[in-house]
């Protein structure tokens, strides 16, 4: 397909499940560069065999450097090879049919003229929720929107001029946090990104698990202990970066408030995530950033 976009996607121990995401992007964007983040066997083995199939690119880290790392040299191909549009995808992520195609087109029709937009997200759905396919599809025309500041990563269309201008993905940040802070990057210079609800994009946001309380359904992400110091250092990270943004600073706020107290009601595992959370400050305050380590 010739539409001038480059799609990046990020794989890290992901193995069979990866056929999935692939095989549903493969035909939607021109070039498919994947960077493996020191995955298993397992996993290889399917790069490999993607790679006897398909012209995709496929670039190795040996060890696991961080999705901010792996997406920044999917943008370094992207930007000597000359695309216009880069799309960032999840290994488990599933883009449904004619997604990318949703969001070009309603940037040609609504956006075009207006050069301030450089960026469009799909609408989220959590894949272990779907109940109605019909949820599921992505529809041309008659196009439904709304400007947002922040948003996840996957199935993220960016126009790739704007990394010229602000930078790339900031790397220290190792994992959480990476998209948000790109995307409060484009605000600052002035830019605008796009929710494009015609566009749909199933998604795995942690291990999810829903919770039936009287009748009111609970949606918990499940993180690990692990995750849960990531995202404590890093949002300790953008609430000082970002402390003057009253947008940013209301939807932080309620985020802390509803994973803890869901992390306290539901979760398992509670008293080692708490720990974990209360290293990722400590690691915070003394400046420590990059992949967690002990020391």
């Amino acid at each position: 397909m010739k539409n001038n976009v480059c799609g990046v996607i990020v794989t890290y121990n992901i193995g069979l499940k990866f056929y999935e995401c692939f095989n549903a992007v493969i035909n939607q964007v021109e070039k498919i560069v994947i960077v493996d983040n020191g995955s298993n066997e397992e996993t290889l083995n399917v790069l490999k065999d993607i790679k006897r199939k398909y012209n995709v690119v496929i670039i190795y880290n040996d060890i696991n450097m961080g999705i901010a790392n792996a997406l920044n040299l999917g943008v370094k191909y992207a930007l000597d090879n000359k695309y216009e549009w880069l799309l960032t995808m999840d290994n488990d992520s599933k883009a449904t049919e004619n997604m990318v195609q949703v969001m070009l087109d309603c940037y040609e029709t609504c956006f075009k003229s207006d050069k301030n937009i450089v960026g469009m997200f799909p609408e989220y759905i959590e894949k272990s929720t779907v109940q109605d396919k019909e949820l599921c599809i992505s529809t041309l025309g008659n196009y439904s929107y709304n400007e947002t500041f922040f948003d996840n990563a996957s199935g993220n269309l960016v126009k790739l001029d704007i990394f010229k201008n602000i930078g790339y993905f900031k790397e220290e940040l190792f994992i959480d946090s990476v998209d948000h802070d790109f995307c409060m990057r484009v605000k600052e210079a002035g830019g605008k990104m796009i929710k494009v609800k015609n566009a749909k994009l199933l998604h795995n946001l942690g291990n999810m698990k829903v919770y039936n309380i009287f009748g009111i359904k609970i949606n918990c992400s499940n993180h690990s202990a692990l995750r849960r110091y990531y995202v404590t250092r890093n949002r300790c990270y953008m609430r000082r970066k970002y402390k003057n943004d009253k947008e940013y600073m209301k939807y932080d706020r309620k985020t802390f408030i509803n994973e803890n107290l869901k992390i306290i009601l539901f979760e398992k595992d509670k008293i080692n995530k708490i720990r974990m959370s209360i290293k990722g400050y400590k690691d915070f305050k003394k400046n420590k950033f990059g992949e967690f380590n002990l020391g």
